[in-house]
């Protein structure tokens, strides 16, 4: 995440991220930079010709819904020695040099800066800039293949929705056991024993070791906010079983056809597996979904009405 704003980075190019904080918050009067808590930025080489037409592009590109993002700061570290930037008042010629040293740039090269108050969330859409560069270069080859293995997860995440822990993967990850300790005071940085495969930005296979002794699956119940009475409820079947010695359980499943469709050069997942959908969730070659018989509905006790339209 660091590095790449992705636990499924794509290898095949660089332009990692650096982080700039030190370089940019302070050291300027860029009132968005000083308020940031995370400033990021990625260097483009030779890209630093790049035309107001196609700086603008990128903006309105990172403000799109899918990204998300409120702007973009551009550095061009010109041929000739000249620097020229989007908030080129804000800041002086030292300052210019520093963020060149830090971004190991050279003369022709771009620089691309996104900051936030939210460190893993800029983090993400400063990677979706990362690959939008990488295949408006022409970088991201479909006949090379880079493939890494991600391990260390952690085990839980927060939840702002929820305003609580959540199970990274699912509730019933083994935590790794050097990490155990820190269950009780710092869940938060426990990590997990689970891993992921990732070829070319695409994770094609994933798994972990589950809990197999009931007092860690009880405590791990609790951190998620379950009351005994719940967990029993919804997954005593579970916690009995480990009363008679569950022995350890791994797995390891991989998505043939996202290897098939990242071999074939494809685009789409779609375009390799059986039974396909399109963009609106619909089965072509089944027809589906289609109507159900008032019966079947009956056996559900579902009652479809349909939505009284407002004046």
């Amino acid at each position: 995440m660091r590095l790449y704003g992705s636990d499924k980075p794509d290898l095949r190019f660089g332009m990692t991220f650096v982080e700039l904080m030190d370089t940019l918050k302070g050291t300027g009067t860029f009132p968005v930079f000083n308020d940031a808590a995370y400033i990021g930025g990625i260097c483009v080489p030779g890209c630093a010709n790049y035309t107001r037409k196609q700086l603008d592009q990128l903006v309105d590109f990172v403000k799109r819904p899918q990204v998300g993002a409120k702007g973009l700061v551009y550095v061009k570290f010109n041929e000739d020695g000249t620097v020229k930037s989007s908030i080129d008042k804000f800041y002086t010629p030292e300052v210019w040099q520093a963020l060149k040293a830090k971004m190991g740039a050279n003369d022709g090269d771009l620089v691309l800066i996104m900051s936030g108050d939210n460190a893993n969330k800029t983090r993400v859409q400063l990677c979706t800039l990362r690959l939008e560069m990488g295949e408006r270069l022409g970088l991201r080859d479909k006949d090379r293949f880079e493939c890494l293995w991600i391990v260390d997860f952690p085990l839980f995440e927060w939840s702002d929705e929820e305003q609580r822990l959540m199970a990274t993967h699912h509730p019933f990850t083994m935590p790794n056991p050097d990490d155990i300790p820190l269950l009780d005071e710092h869940p938060e940085k426990v990590r997990a024993v689970a891993y992921d495969f990732v070829c070319n930005g695409i994770e094609v296979g994933g798994g972990s070791l589950r809990i197999h002794d009931g007092k860690l699956q009880a405590k791990m119940f609790d951190i998620l906010g379950f009351t005994p009475e719940r967990a029993m409820a919804q997954f005593g079947f579970l916690i009995n079983a480990f009363k008679y010695g569950a022995p350890p359980h791994a797995g390891l499943a991989f998505g043939l056809d996202r290897f098939v469709s990242i071999m074939a050069g494809l685009d789409s997942i779609r375009d390799c597996i059986a039974f396909p959908k399109n963009n609106s969730g619909r089965d072509v070659m089944l027809d589906a979904p289609g109507e159900l018989d008032p019966k079947q509905l009956d056996e559900l006790y579902l009652d479809l009405r349909p939505i009284a339209k407002e004046d």
